[in-house]
């Protein structure tokens, strides 16, 4: 693997920026080495970068489902293991088991999509995240792992764009 260089450059307006992730890209850049920071929450779709598919969906359903197999289990087959009978009631009512079917479901379901989310984020992290402090003010800055022959590329590609700053990344505990 060849040596990378991270390099961090802030932008006051959105244009300037998604511009600049067009011709990031257009340098070879993979959309997977270029982090978009900002203390806005812009859309994937404004960038003009690829949407993002997620497991996290897939971990809820699969928590749901195991939910109801344990529900499942506890409100009606441990009945029938130790049956006991009352007054000719039925062993296992409908009412009672439905709400307790939908509890067990609702504690899987949040329970695996809390834990997904945390596993999917890697959190909690082990290294400080990289920061800009500019991004107070409202600034888009971006962060790129290029390869050390296209730095210089990058650099002036950046600088031409407009990017109000452009320097090291600093690593900083949030």
């Amino acid at each position: 693997m060849s040596d990378t260089t991270i390099v961090l450059s802030s932008f006051l307006e959105i244009d300037p920026a998604t511009a600049a992730l067009d011709r990031l890209r257009g340098l070879g850049i993979l959309d997977s080495d270029i982090t978009v920071m900002s203390s806005l929450p812009h859309s994937a779709e404004i960038l003009g970068r690829p949407h993002v598919k997620s497991r996290l969906s897939v971990i809820s359903l699969v928590c749901a489902v195991l939910g109801v197999g344990a529900g499942l289990f506890f409100t009606v087959i441990t009945p029938y293991l130790y049956i006991i009978r009352v007054g000719g009631q039925a062993i296992v009512p409908v009412p009672p088991t439905a709400i307790l079917l939908y509890e067990f479901i609702m504690l899987s379901l949040i329970v695996g999509t809390f834990g997904g989310f945390l596993v999917l984020n890697r959190s909690p992290s082990e290294e400080a995240p990289y920061y800009d402090p500019e991004l107070n003010d409202g600034r888009i800055s971006l962060l790129v792992h290029t390869p050390a022959d296209k730095e210089a590329d990058v650099l002036a590609a950046l600088e031409e764009l407009g990017a109000h700053v452009i320097q090291e990344p600093e690593r900083r505990r949030l």
